[in-house]
């Protein structure tokens, strides 16, 4: 790829449904500049009861602040994150634990914990490529996949995404069994 095609594809404007005001039973961003981490602190600060993260890597303050903010308005919010990335300089898990976020580990001695995803009040999920942090927000190339199974979704899909929120549901509950606090 030239400097010329990622000029044009950074600069691309997002299709209308890609709207950040709509509300479609699914949509994906890209990054880089995308609005990735602008619709997850929107959708943080909708938060009725619950936030789910499970991700290898959380460096961004931005939508750690987002996450903070939801915990003061009386959310329930839980963080678990790969042991060792959690151990780099950059990673910001010990400011979220100072901050009142509920934050495990997994330790493994072989692989890591790859997952990137954050279910919102049991009804919305968020997956992909994306990590929270600046460089996926700012420089990388990645991908947000966000499925609403909330009342007022397209019925036709409203199941679907049920079931596969709760699949991820199921992920998070067998890995915050599994995961320890620091």
């Amino acid at each position: 790829m030239n400097a010329s095609t990622r000029v044009k594809r950074r600069n691309r404007k997002p299709p209308a449904s890609k709207s950040l005001k709509s509300s479609p039973a699914f949509k994906v961003l890209f990054s880089p500049k995308g609005g990735i981490s602008k619709e997850l602190s929107r959708l943080t600060q909708a938060a009725a009861k619950e936030i789910n993260v499970a991700a290898y890597a959380f460096s961004s303050k931005y939508l750690g602040k987002a996450l903070v903010s939801a915990m003061k308005r009386g959310i329930k919010v839980r963080v678990i994150l790969d042991f060792d990335i959690a151990r780099k300089s950059y990673s910001i898990d010990e400011w979220l634990i100072e901050n009142g976020i509920d934050v495990r580990f997994i330790k493994l001695k072989r692989g890591c914990l790859h997952h990137k995803f954050m279910i919102i009040d049991g009804s919305r999920l968020i997956s992909g490529s994306y990590n929270y942090t600046n460089d996926s927000e700012f420089r990388n190339y990645e991908a947000a996949i966000f499925i609403d199974a909330t009342p007022n979704t397209f019925p036709c899909t409203a199941s679907s995404a049920v079931d596969l929120i709760a699949a991820f549901a199921a992920e998070f509950e067998c890995l915050w069994s599994l995961a320890e606090p620091r």
